[in-house]
């Protein structure tokens, strides 16, 4: 009889090998066999197919196969791969993402859509019968918290009808099967972005972060002073130049310069609205603004005596001016930016590391202007005197 198989072909068998595929293969050949010798048998073929993977009998590979797929998932470890979404109180949206774990069982990461987190791993996962549960150990402000999810299939509502307890707490938790929207994504604003606001104990210091992914753009603020650490914003919106980032109680609204490296705005919590101008940080740019002494009141008439254009060493002109009781300095094309008097001609900028200090002359008119920033000092003279005084 001749070979009706040909030459045996060798085959690696895969790290993860299919057996229905193979059992699919095998009843293939067998229809194209039975062309030639209608007697041919499936085990024949299976035989065939062993051998090129380098088994002695198909029984063998079946074995290997079975071993290296490991223990059969359960029914209730089947139902839970997948994307499930929930919700705690205040509207805090969970995602879990339910696959196949590596030599078996299940492995879980979770997203928090409204904190900024995505992929967090989680740990302990189980599935038995009916029920699922899991470990996580999750970011937090000032530190970690450590939470646990324990819940039982729902087949009438298909959902997970569970328990999250994290501080000590236990809040009722389900989840069903679906995905959150990725938030918009906003160009222009990836980094830190440090300003400072005045208020009745003092400056305090916002840094906000604006992270931007696949997953869109979120942003979280600092203010150190009021031991406030990484609170997430509820949204970002960009229309234009104008940026609003709302947080929880607070919403900071302002445009963003031609350069792209201010924001020139305002801080509004209630009914208060204090003014806030953020400077871009990139990363490995300038520590901390240092501490200040405290911001002194002048006369309005010394003010006035300052306003005017300076010319500065290196070529641009400073506008010096007075609105609201404050001194105000604006280069050509930059932003315009308060000052704070130190002393009766010496003044810091509320957001910058740097100071400026005029030097007057026997009338109490400014004649020149020295600007201190970085270890650098600039020089600027006064070319005229505002329009007022002409």
């Amino acid at each position: 009889m001749p070979d009706l198989f040909g030459s045996l072909a060798p085959h690696t068998l895969p790290a993860k090998p299919n057996l229905e595929r193979l059992k699919t293969e095998a009843k293939q050949r067998l229809e194209g066999l039975r062309a030639k010798a209608p007697g041919a048998k499936l085990a024949e073929v299976q035989h065939r197919i062993a051998r090129e993977y380098g088994f002695a009998h198909w029984r063998e590979l079946k074995a290997e196969i079975e071993r290296r797929a490991g223990p059969a998932a359960s029914p209730a470890a089947e139902t839970a791969i997948g994307d499930w979404i929930g919700e705690l109180p205040l509207k805090t949206r969970i995602a879990l993402h339910i696959r196949a774990a590596d030599g078996g069982g299940l492995a879980v990461s979770v997203d928090s859509h409204d904190f900024g987190f995505f992929g967090l791993v989680a740990d302990a996962v189980k599935v038995e019968d009916d029920r699922l549960s899991f470990a996580l150990l999750a970011p937090l402000i000032g530190g970690f918290h450590q939470a646990l999810y324990q819940a039982r299939w729902d087949p009438r509502g298909e959902r997970w009808v569970g328990e999250w307890t994290a501080h000590g707490m236990t809040t009722a938790l389900d989840f069903v099967r679906g995905a959150y929207p990725p938030a918009p994504r906003i160009e222009g604003l990836e980094g830190f972005w440090d300003g400072r606001v005045e208020t009745r104990e003092g400056l305090i210091r916002i840094i906000i972060r604006f992270k931007t992914d696949e997953h869109g753009t979120f942003a979280w603020l600092d203010a150190p002073e009021r031991t406030m650490i990484g609170r997430p914003a509820v949204s970002v919106a960009r229309v234009g130049r104008r940026v609003t980032v709302v947080m929880k109680t607070i919403t900071v609204m302002g445009d963003l310069t031609d350069d792209g490296e201010w924001i020139e705005g305002r801080l509004i919590k209630g009914k208060v609205k204090l003014p806030l101008t953020l400077i871009h940080r990139p990363p490995g740019a300038a520590a901390p603004l240092p501490q200040r002494a405290p911001a002194i009141e002048l006369d309005p008439a010394v003010l006035a005596a300052y306003a005017g254009l300076y010319a500065m060493e290196s070529g641009p002109i400073l506008t010096v001016s007075v609105e609201d009781g404050r001194l105000h300095m604006q280069p050509a094309g930059g932003p315009k930016l308060d000052l704070l008097a130190s002393s009766p001609t010496r003044f810091f900028w509320r957001i910058l590391d740097a100071t400026a200090e005029f030097a007057v002359d026997p009338a109490g008119q400014a004649a020149a202007l020295v600007v201190r920033q970085n270890g650098r000092t600039t020089r600027a003279i006064r070319l005229a005197a505002p329009a007022e005084e002409v």
